[in-house]
């Protein structure tokens, strides 16, 4: 009655009609798969019936230039639609799809957002990866610098609270040196080998980086609040004796010069570099973390940097940033230390900063545990088993087609 006639193509007979119609009926469990040539797709868009059909069908044959806008239009009323196509009846469609992907040089490649001289089909496969590792890589770009003005603020508030300041050339690190290459370097990470039957979350404020951020937020504030617990708890602390009022504020880097602001400047510092290395994970995505070599040699050389400026003797290193140092005069009587390079006075009324060596290596741990905690997190809780726990349990409702 309607001017259209299904034919199973296994046992080369016609299908009633009316068997079309109960299998694509809401609620039948069975496997079909329809083919259609571009005379029937008008056929029903003539009937108001092609939207039944849609997707359920898997061969769209002889079909016009128009006819393909057509198609792509109607499924991307249902979702999100890929086109690829080789040729120029192909333009209209690769230019109306969500993505459209040309598989030629030819004029199609002039229209479409992504074009591949490689004409196998298996181009649309490699975009879905290199797609889907760049939104996992914007994430992690997004995050970093998320978990970059979380360890900021933390270390603005100590510093407020206590009047003291990080020095001078430890501000020029962390803003020209860390935030600044870390970040590039995250984005270093390559796409991963294989597609993966997930896809990275596209939700900035969505459970995952929810997840991520307020607990590595979390984890730093505990670690740096422990390691003032520390400070406060040894003999050779002496509190309250820094009087930030009657500094020359024009010398504000000499603020740095308590062992509170030391303390609270070496935390930091290796939450700083660390941050890049906890949004570096993500395999599904992107290729393993240990992959990024860029991101690995930074992160193993800052870390390296950092830790020998707490742990070594007395220095240029250390005293450039005013740790572990002292004014000459204090550190040739109380140290037996005799730099040979120029310090400035410590404005405080110790005149230095030295940690003795037990309490350098207990600092030293307690940052190194706040940086195995912060990847232990993203990696136990945000990304891997309970997050694959979690996405089972409770999975995200998609639009559902028998394949």
């Amino acid at each position: 009655a309607d001017g259209i006639t299904w034919t199973d193509v296994d046992r080369e007979e016609e299908v009633d009609p009316a068997e079309i119609e109960r299998v694509i009926s809401d609620g039948v469990d069975y496997d079909v798969e329809l083919a259609m040539t571009g005379k029937a797709f008008n056929r029903l868009i003539d009937l108001g019936d092609i939207r039944r059909y849609i997707l359920y069908t898997r061969v769209f044959a002889r079909m016009l230039p128009t006819d393909k806008l057509v198609c792509i239009q109607l499924h991307m009323e249902r979702g999100i639609t890929g086109m690829c196509g080789d040729g120029g009846n192909d333009t209209a469609a690769l230019r109306a799809a969500h993505v459209g992907m040309a598989l030629s040089d030819a004029e199609a490649s002039i229209v479409s957002p992504f074009s591949s001289s490689d004409r196998s089909i298996n181009s649309c496969v490699q975009l879905l990866i290199q797609g889907r590792s760049a939104l996992a890589t914007s994430l992690a770009g997004y995050l970093y610098l998320i978990l970059y003005g979380q360890t900021m603020t933390f270390l603005k508030i100590w510093s407020f609270y206590y009047s003291l300041s990080a020095s001078s050339n430890i501000w020029i690190w962390v803003d020209a040196f860390i935030n600044t290459i870390m970040s590039i370097c995250v984005a270093y990470s390559g796409p991963a080998k294989k597609l993966s039957k997930y896809r990275p979350t596209a939700q900035i404020l969505g459970p995952q980086m929810m997840t991520s951020a307020l607990g590595t937020v979390f984890i730093n504030f505990a670690f740096l609040a422990g390691a003032f617990g520390w400070l406060y708890r040894q003999q050779w602390f002496r509190c309250n004796e820094f009087d930030a009022s009657a500094m020359d504020i024009s010398k504000w880097w000499l603020l740095a010069d308590s062992y509170e602001a030391e303390v609270i400047s070496i935390v930091c510092l290796f939450q700083f570099v660390n941050n890049a290395m906890v949004v570096n994970f993500g395999y599904l995505f992107r290729r393993r973390w240990y992959r990024n070599y860029a991101l690995i040699f930074l992160w193993a050389v800052y870390v390296s940097i950092i830790s020998i400026v707490l742990l070594a003797r007395t220095n240029w290193l250390n005293c450039r940033f005013r740790i572990n140092c002292g004014s000459k005069s204090i550190l040739a009587d109380s140290f037996d230390i005799h730099p040979s390079f120029d310090i400035e006075d410590y404005s405080t009324p110790l005149g230095h900063n030295i940690i003795p060596n037990d309490g350098r290596y207990e600092l030293w741990g307690i940052c190194i545990g706040n940086m195995c905690a912060a990847i232990l997190w993203q990696l136990v809780v945000a990304l891997y088993p309970i997050h694959s726990f979690a996405r089972k349990k409770r999975p995200l409702r998609r639009l559902q087609l028998k394949l």
